[in-house]
């Protein structure tokens, strides 16, 4: 009850006041943490003998931002993590009068194999599906079936025993598309791995976190402070979301978004 008042007020507030709006983000963002840090449980990894986590990213930066402490922790670990990258990143930055989609491609996909060997993750470990981003959410049936046929593939061949993935209903149409088709591909392969949801663009509108908080059947949390360092190394890597890219003046992801990121504790919805 506290907490939906407190975010009642806070919201009014930002309405009445658009200048605090950031403030208020903060104030949300701190209340939400409070509320998960209380529902929550430590996260613990599977018990099997050599776990196998795999990771789905809509977009190239996701998985370090969402799950980059636990991919690092678990590397460290010598538990096996594999990142598949759904669409190819075209798309951040449309109408860049300099910067084409194809060039903006190329340098998404270095920049994560950069970020992920900071993690502990290589090449081997990285697989990119290449859907045009920001088409998931409209794409075409054939288009579709093809990429749930990858994404079954992929799970076919590495039995994951756990899936990290974004919160569907963080905001982004993207992360909710990705969710149906991995959805999809389970259902095609039979397996039945713990799905682990980790919020992206909710932590900029940490209303959103309402629902996973209330529904979700458990909420984990992993302190990531002992590799908080490498985690912002690795998100450092995505210079193109990270830095302005002229003439624009303004990045794609502003330092106060990625700050939300780097508070050393993560969470995770299972369903």
């Amino acid at each position: 009850m506290f907490i939906g008042l407190l975010l009642a007020a806070v919201a009014l507030l930002a309405l009445r006041f658009p200048r605090v709006k950031l403030g208020v983000r903060r104030a949300l963002h701190a209340a939400l943490r409070t509320a998960l840090a209380a529902r929550s449980r430590v996260y613990a990894p599977p018990s099997a003998a050599h776990p196998v986590a795999l990771v789905i990213a809509p977009h190239q930066d996701d998985g370090p931002l969402g799950c980059g402490g636990l991919v690092a922790r678990k590397r460290r670990d010598g538990q096996r993590v594999h990142v598949v990258v759904v669409t190819d990143g075209s798309g951040s930055h449309p109408h860049h009068p300099q910067l084409t989609p194809e060039a903006l491609a190329k340098q998404r996909a270095e920049e994560e194999h950069r970020a992920l060997h900071t993690l502990g993750v290589e090449g081997a470990e990285t697989t990119f599906l290449l859907a045009r981003d920001g088409t998931l959410d409209r794409l075409a049936p054939a288009e579709a079936a093809a990429l749930v046929a990858r994404l079954a593939a992929a799970l076919t061949a590495l039995r994951p025993d756990e899936i990290f993935l974004p919160y569907r209903r963080d905001g982004s149409s993207e992360h909710e598309a990705a969710f149906r088709l991995v959805r999809s591909a389970l259902q095609t392969t039979g397996l039945a791995p713990r799905l682990y949801e980790f919020p992206i663009w909710a932590w900029w509108s940490p209303v959103r976190l309402l629902r996973p908080l209330c529904t979700s059947r458990r909420v984990w949390r992993f302190n990531f402070a002992g590799d908080a360092a490498l985690k912002r190394r690795a998100l450092a890597e995505y210079r193109s979301q990270m830095e302005p890219v002229p003439p624009w003046t303004q990045p794609v992801l502003s330092p106060a978004f990625v700050s939300f990121f780097l508070t050393p504790v993560e969470y995770y919805f299972e369903l």
